[in-house]
């Protein structure tokens, strides 16, 4: 019965309100599980293996994708052909709605260090035989040189919070490679770059710093998930993200829900938000 429910509630994404069908479905057969819970699914022509005791990977398979509406944004902009990078892919899921919007003429780069989730995503692109050839996995960090730091998870049942920037009761999960975005692309053979995507936990804006040759060159159209509070630990404040790009002529939209977007107003930066930046 839990396979035929979450094979029904993924259908709910297209329904405005939807999400909460979802939950009351998810809610009647969901279990929780104190060992990983794996499942193999199948969704708009994406296939996913996910672990449903964590939060990320059953909200994707409950869902058909942990937060909708950047994927609904990044679908409307990204045409067949073009070349994406995605920073911090954890386990393949924006990758692999990207490399289907590009199609084989396309490129995806996907970057993740943690070793775990570099497994997965290898595992997830496997998957989806026809996208193979499109996808690129890196097991990389980015930011804005070359080191070796240690990666942290502040909640061990969420998969997509890990992150440089330890808090009061972090786990240490492993040590980490970074480089830079430009050198990183320099090695694949220097590839024009239409759309990059970072969630990297707060580290966003180091990893816009290293890649300042690909945006001066291209002004890729850029998706980038902003945590006020995550910036913070990092060091910085979110607006300094929106002046840093500004200065390369970048203006600002927030998606919101169902991907719909409108101007940023940067006077009343949200906690939390994703965010379009496009050359103006």
């Amino acid at each position: 019965m839990e396979k035929l429910a979450a094979t029904f509630s993924r259908h709910l994404y297209i329904i405005p309100g939807g999400y909460f069908l979802v939950q009351f479905l998810k809610n009647l057969f969901h279990q929780k599980y104190t060992d990983p819970e794996w499942r193999i699914f199948s969704f708009r022509g994406i296939s996913m293996k996910v672990d449903i005791s964590k939060s990320m990977g059953s909200a994707i398979y409950w869902r058909g994708a942990h937060d909708w509406a950047p994927i609904f944004a990044m679908q409307k902009i990204i045409q067949k052909g073009y070349t994406v990078i995605d920073v911090g892919a954890n386990q393949g899921e924006y990758s692999l709605w990207a490399a289907r919007s590009v199609g084989k003429n396309g490129k995806v780069y996907a970057f993740e260090p943690l070793s775990t989730m570099y497994s997965r995503l290898l595992e997830n692109i496997k998957l989806n035989p026809d996208l193979i050839k499109i996808i690129t996995p890196v097991r990389m960090g980015l930011s804005n040189k070359a080191d070796e730091l240690d990666l942290y998870s502040s909640n061990l049942s969420n998969e997509g919070v890990n992150s440089l920037y330890a808090e009061e009761g972090s786990v240490f999960l492993e040590k980490i490679s970074l480089n830079t975005l430009d050198d990183e692309l320099a090695k694949l053979g220097n590839p024009m770059v239409d759309a990059i995507k970072i969630d990297v936990e707060g580290a966003e804006l180091f990893a816009l710093e290293g890649a300042k040759k690909t945006i001066e060159e291209y002004r890729p159209v850029l998706f980038i998930e902003i945590n006020q509070e995550a910036c913070r630990s990092a060091g910085y404040q979110a607006m300094d993200i929106l002046s840093f790009l500004e200065e390369y002529g970048y203006s600002f939209e927030v998606i919101g829900l169902r991907g719909k977007t409108s101007r940023l107003n940067t006077k009343e930066l949200p906690a939390f938000c994703n965010i379009i930046a496009r050359k103006k």
